[in-house]
């Protein structure tokens, strides 16, 4: 039996934090799809759900100066999937109210910049296979 390769489903307005980060993923052993920001991100996710190939995590950055950002984006994720498994991330993540934020619906915090063992720390602690 082969172990299941997680799909995850990355969020944030900057290109070079996007291609990064779904680097990392991949070096990880993670499959990663990339968005810009939430409208697409939340379009995406759905889409992989009718499919019947959800992602397993979001990955998606709080603040989106032209689009929708991850506070408006979990609401949205929320009435397509009540058990999405979102991870909010932010430079601002230490000014944050974490458990606001997991009233809000997310699952971990994520502060950038962040290292690949933040990521795959948050990852491992809330993906379990």
């Amino acid at each position: 039996m082969t172990q299941k390769t997680a799909k995850i489903l990355v969020m944030d307005d900057e290109d070079a934090i996007r291609t990064i980060t779904c680097l990392l993923l991949e070096k990880m052993g993670y499959t990663s799809m990339a968005t810009p920001d939430g409208e697409t991100a939340v379009e995406e996710y759905r889409k992989a759900l009718v499919a019947g190939s959800p992602y397993d995590a979001v990955i998606m950055d709080m603040t989106v100066p032209c689009g929708m950002g991850a506070t408006e984006a979990i609401k949205k994720l929320k009435e397509i999937d009540p058990n999405v498994c979102a991870i909010v991330t932010s430079g601002f993540a230490s000014e944050v109210n974490h458990e606001e934020l997991h009233k809000q619906g997310f699952s971990g915090v994520l502060k950038k910049p962040y290292l690949s063992e933040n990521l795959r720390d948050v990852l491992n602690s809330l993906l379990l296979f």
